[in-house]
C-alpha cells in the first residue's frame, strides 16, 4: 500500500509518499517548504501569510514528484483538522483536485493522530507493546494518551475520560493542559530573554552553556502527583518575576545569566513532563512509553526520560520518532495514519 500525503496545517507545506512494505512504514519521498524565514520578521506565525504561502508553494512541490508516481499510489491522505483554517483549506483543496483527476480516494487525517503514530515511521507496528503511553506536545497543548488494542483492553476508563477508537486501537486522553502548554512557555520565556523566532530552539541552545547559579532556582510545578493535569503558566511567571527582581537590584542580564535561566527553566519543565509520563506508565499498565511532536525534538527531555527509565524500569520500551524531521509537522506522518486507516 502506498499513499500520497499532504500537510498544510500551519507553517510547513509538506508532501510525502509513504508505503507499508512487509509491516515496515517507509518514507519513499518527502518534500517540504518551511515558512520560518517569512514569519521571522513578524516574530511568529501570521495565519493569512501562512495560507498564502501554502497556495504559492504546494503545486511546485507536487511537480517534483513524477506524475507516474502519483498515478501508482493507492490513495491520498490529507490533514483536515485541527490547524489554521485557511491553511488547511489549501491542502484539502489540492487533495480533492487530485482525487477528481486521478480517481484516488482521499482519507481525512486528524492532526493529533499522526503525531502520536509518528513513532512507527521506519519501524514495524509489531515493535510496539501495548498498552502504550504517549506524551504529545506542541505550542498550544500537551497531553498524555493511553493507546490499547481493542481486543486486549487492560484499563477500564470511566466516562470522564475522553476516549475514541481508531484502526483497531482505543485511545484515551488521561493528562492534559489546564492553562499554558509547555512549549508555549518555552516560546514566551525565550522572548523574555530576547531570543529570535523560532524561540523554543534558543532555550535548548542556551541551556547547553549553563553554569551553576544560586540566583536561578525555579520551583517544579506538579500540582499533585495523583492528578492528571499539567500547569505551566506558573513557570512562565517565575521567569518574569526573576527578571523583575534582577532589574530592581541592577543585576545585568548578560549572556551567562541568560544561559543559567534557560537551563533551570528547561530542567523544571522537563522534570514535570518526564515524571508525569512515568507515573502514567505505572498507573495504566503500559509496556511502552513514547514522546512525540515538538517535545520529542528536545534532546534534554528525551535524555532525562531515558535516564529515569534506565534507573527504575529498564524493561520498559521507550520510543521517540526515528528522525528529528518526524517531530515536526510533515507529510510522512500523515501517510502513516492514512495507511493504518486503510489497512484496518
Amino acid at each position: 500500500m502506498r499513499t500520497l500525503a499532504i500537510e498544510t496545517s500551519c507553517d510547513d507545506t509538506s508532501i510525502a509518499i509513504v508505503n507499508n512494505d512487509n509491516g515496515v512504514f517507509n518514507v519513499e519521498k518527502i518534500i517540504a517548504y518551511s515558512q520560518i524565514a517569512e514569519h521571522k520578521k513578524f516574530w511568529g506565525v501570521v495565519p493569512e501569510l501562512a495560507s498564502r504561502l501554502h497556495s504559492e508553494k504546494i503545486i511546485a512541490l507536487l511537480q517534483t514528484i513524477w506524475l507516474e508516481e502519483i498515478e501508482k499510489i493507492d490513495f491520498i491522505s490529507v490533514t483536515t483538522e485541527p490547524g489554521l483554517p485557511w491553511s488547511l483549506v489549501v491542502g484539502r483543496t489540492v487533495a480533492y483536485e487530485l482525487w477528481a483527476y486521478y480517481d484516488k480516494e482521499v482519507i481525512a487525517i486528524h492532526h493529533i493522530l499522526w503525531h502520536m503514530f509518528s513513532i512507527i515511521l521506519e519501524r514495524k507496528l509489531e515493535d510496539l507493546s501495548f498498552p502504550l503511553v504517549a506524551l504529545t506536545a506542541s505550542w498550544w497543548h500537551n497531553n498524555i494518551y493511553v493507546v490499547e488494542k481493542e481486543d486486549e483492553l487492560k484499563n477500564d476508563f470511566s466516562e470522564e475520560y475522553n476516549s475514541f477508537n481508531f484502526a483497531g486501537f482505543k485511545i484515551t486522553k488521561v493528562w492534559y493542559t489546564l492553562d499554558d502548554a509547555a512549549w508555549e512557555c518555552f516560546d514566551k520565556v525565550s522572548r523574555m530573554l530576547w531570543g529570535p523566532y523560532p524561540w523554543w530552539v534558543r532555550i535548548s541552545e542556551k541551556a547547553s552553556k549553563w553554569k551553576s547559579n544560586p540566583l536561578v532556582q525555579f520551583k517544579r510545578i506538579f500540582l499533585s502527583h495523583d492528578k492528571y493535569e499539567f500547569s505551566f503558566s506558573w513557570m512562565k511567571s517565575q521567569v518574569s518575576f526573576l527578571l523583575e527582581k534582577l532589574k530592581k537590584e541592577d543585576i545585568e542580564l548578560n549572556e551567562e545569566l541568560i544561559c543559567d535561566i534557560a537551563y533551570d527553566f528547561q530542567e523544571a519543565v522537563v522534570e514535570v513532563l518526564a515524571k508525569k509520563l512515568i507515573h502514567a506508565w505505572e498507573t495504566f499498565w503500559a509496556k511502552t512509553l513514547a514522546i512525540a511532536w515538538w517535545v520529542s525534538a528536545n534532546n534534554r527531555l528525551c535524555e532525562y526520560t531515558e535516564n529515569l527509565i534506565n534507573k527504575k524500569h529498564p524493561e520498559l520500551k521507550f520510543y521517540t520518532p526515528a528522525k528529528k524531521l518526524y517531530s515536526t509537522d510533515n507529510g510522512a506522518m500523515i501517510g502513516v495514519v492514512g495507511l493504518l486507516s486503510k489497512e484496518k
